[in-house]
């Protein structure tokens, strides 16, 4: 059970719940290798944090000694504000960027179009892209 594994994963994140649910959501629709790229590295971390006025971000960082350099992201809590499909689409979007350690596809791709387009690939496009200008 993929969801099983997934969930029982992501108890080791000390994440919000609603942002645990929908990192979940987007895990299950990731390629099979890219779900064990990212389950099966021990230096990976997710985490959240609440970006308040006097908020203090740490993020975790693991080194397990196999002199692979750590892998995470980091969540606003105030994702939860925002539609589900956009919330998910930066879920994906900064899980693209782990799974391509901050590099494009090739030598010469933009990272930021990298991410953009293997978050779309997994079902997961910027919503952003597309919208009609308010008027």
């Amino acid at each position: 059970m993929v969801s099983q594994a997934i969930d029982q994963w992501l108890c080791a994140f000390p994440l919000d719940g609603w942002i645990r649910d929908h990192v979940a959501a987007v895990f299950q629709n990731l390629p099979d290798e890219v779900r064990a790229d990212l389950m099966d590295d021990p230096e990976f971390v997710v985490c959240d944090f609440d970006p308040g006025p006097n908020a203090v971000l740490e993020v975790p960082v693991r080194f397990s000694g196999g002199g692979n350099p750590g892998r995470s992201i980091v969540l606003k809590r105030t994702i939860k504000l925002r539609p589900i499909p956009f919330a998910r689409w930066v879920i994906a979007h900064e899980l693209a960027h782990a799974y391509l350690r901050h590099e494009g596809r090739s030598p010469h791709e933009d990272p930021e179009q990298a991410a953009d387009s293997l978050a779309a690939a997994w079902g997961f496009p910027n919503p952003r892209i597309g919208a009609q200008p308010a008027r």
